[in-house]
Order: structure tokens, then sequence, then C-alpha cells
């Protein structure tokens, strides 16, 4: 019964957009972020995977489906980038610099914080990439010997306390400039980091689009780094 392509894509869609509605009932912002329609979507479906008995093969049969369009709807957020271009120009070096300064300090505190805690490379492997999108996440800590799925866990995780966090941040330190706001939110918090900026301005969602995508690059690039930082302490 259940082993089909549309189990998967229709189980998906029904939950999400349930997901989406109860959401948006919630009016406390702290909330609000916590009952994010992602990870309220991964909670239900899981514990239908459970309760049916099916397994996760078969389910992702269809929802491989929809995991196949997270990188196109990537690169969509592009379109708020080309509308803002003239401020990318002028920005262009506070900006790379500031992500690239953003991507390498969130790598290395997860190791630091990891030892500390005495947690296992296994699961050092499977953080590290946390602050980029789940497409990039998944394929780097299967890349490297991690848990793929606890990778894309983390990656929600990580997206929801950014959100939370990163208003509270930016008034404590009075942080108003958009450019600042957008690249912050995209590089701490990836596509939910930018879902938060696109609410706060198109210049905001720009330059979060912006951040998805650098900062994306830039945590490919330092990976085998921190891999060599954490066979080293």
């Amino acid at each position: 019964m259940f082993d089909n392509t549309y189990f998967g894509i229709v189980l998906s869609f029904v939950v999400f957009e349930l997901a989406k509605k109860l959401n948006s009932k919630i009016h406390n912002g702290i909330l609000r972020s916590i009952f994010n329609p992602l990870l309220v979507s991964i909670i239900v479906i899981s514990a239908i995977l459970h309760l049916l008995g099916v397994p996760y093969e078969v389910y992702n049969k269809g929802g491989s489906l929809i995991s196949f369009f997270i990188g196109p709807a990537t690169v969509a957020l592009m379109v708020s980038l080309y509308d803002n271009i003239d401020i990318l120009k002028k920005n262009y070096a506070a900006i790379f610099i500031g992500i690239l300064i953003g991507s390498f300090v969130s790598m290395l505190l997860t190791i630091i914080l990891a030892r500390v805690l005495k947690v296992d490379d296994l699961m050092i492997i499977t953080l590290l990439p946390e602050s980029v999108t789940t497409a990039i996440a998944v394929s780097l800590a299967g890349e490297y010997g991690g848990i793929a799925p606890l990778a894309a866990i983390a990656v929600i995780i990580r997206g929801i306390i950014g959100i939370i966090v990163a208003p509270i941040i930016m008034k404590i330190f009075k942080i108003n400039d958009p450019v600042a706001q957008g690249i912050g939110l995209g590089t701490a918090a990836h596509a939910l980091g930018t879902a938060e900026a696109r609410e706060m301005g198109d210049v905001q969602g720009a330059m979060g689009g912006l951040s998805i995508a650098v900062a994306g690059i830039m945590t490919v690039a330092l990976m085998p780094l921190m891999v060599l930082i954490l066979n080293a302490i």
C-alpha cells in the first residue's frame, strides 16, 4: 500500500502544509521559530512512519524527489541578489571577508567545543558543515565519513537557533545595516536565516541568498583543513 513513489511525496506535502498553518497561528516570535514547519514536519513524519511500520527507504522513494529541488531552490535565491547587484559591488570586500570569517569561526568552534565535551570524531565530522544548506551539509558529512541524516537534523536545529538568537544579537549590538543583517543571518542560519532576512527587507534577503552560496563554497574548501585540525588536537 505504501511502497510507491507517491506516498512519500503526498505525506511530505500534507504534513508540511499543516505545519505551516500551525505556525501561522502562533504569534509569539520565539515559539513561532521553535515550531518551525520544517522541524515539525520531520518529527511528525518520523512518528507516522514509526507508527505505520514503514521503512525510511520506502518513504524516500518519493521523499528523494522533493530533496532534489533543494539545490534549485537555493539557486533561485540569487534572483534577489541580481536585483541588488549594486549593493554587492559597493560592499564586496566586507561581504566576502565577513562570510569567510563567519564560516571559519563556526567550524573551528564546533571542533573546540566538541573536544571540550569529549564528542567522538564521527559526530564532529557530522556537525562540522551544520551552518550551510542541507544539500551541501549532507553531501559533505557523507563524503568525510559522517552521518548524513544526522547532519540534516543539525542543519535545521542550527537554523532555528540562528533565527531565534539573531534578532537579540542585532538589538544588543545595534546592528541596523541591512547588508550586515542579511550576511549575518545567511551565514549563521542558511536558508532559514535567509527566509527571516527576506521578511526584514529585499536587501537583507538578497545578502542572505548570497551568503548561502558563498558560505557553501567556503565550507567545502575549508572542510579538509578542519579535518586536519581535528586530527591534530
